[in-house]
């Protein structure tokens, strides 16, 4: 019994970190040349194709909802700690600060994701879009 309720504990901890994130898996396409050598027949080449682009459509919809999340929270990450800053000292420089200034990523087909926390910063906006 004690084996049976140590495996369990083992999978229960090793899929807690899967569980935390979506997992989109990428499709592999299906090589026509390869499948032609194995003897498949054409109805099964073309069922394999078909597969695979209902594949593709799921992954690219899987990606799109994920990064749309991680955007969104990364804003509200961003308008959080722009409220910590301006109610723990406002105007005061923060000693433990290294001089880091968060990047603007440029992200293709949505716009800019701007994460410039940091209130009166040179060149910064007030609020991340």
């Amino acid at each position: 019994m004690r084996p049976v309720i140590l495996a369990v504990a083992i999978m229960a901890v090793s899929a807690a970190p899967v569980a935390a994130q979506e997992l989109c898996i990428e499709p592999i396409r299906p090589e026509s040349v390869y499948l032609l050598d194995a003897g498949f027949s054409g109805a099964e080449i073309r069922a394999e194709f078909r597969r695979f682009f209902s594949e593709v459509e799921v992954y690219l919809n899987c990606l799109n909802e994920t990064s749309a999340r991680i955007r969104q929270d990364a804003r509200a990450a961003a308008y959080d700690y722009q409220h910590v800053l301006e109610t723990t000292e406002p105007g005061k420089a923060d000693p433990a600060d290294d001089g880091f200034q968060p990047p603007s990523v440029a992200l293709r087909d949505t716009g800019e994701l701007f994460l410039d926390y940091r209130p009166n910063a040179e060149g910064s906006k007030a609020a991340p879009r």
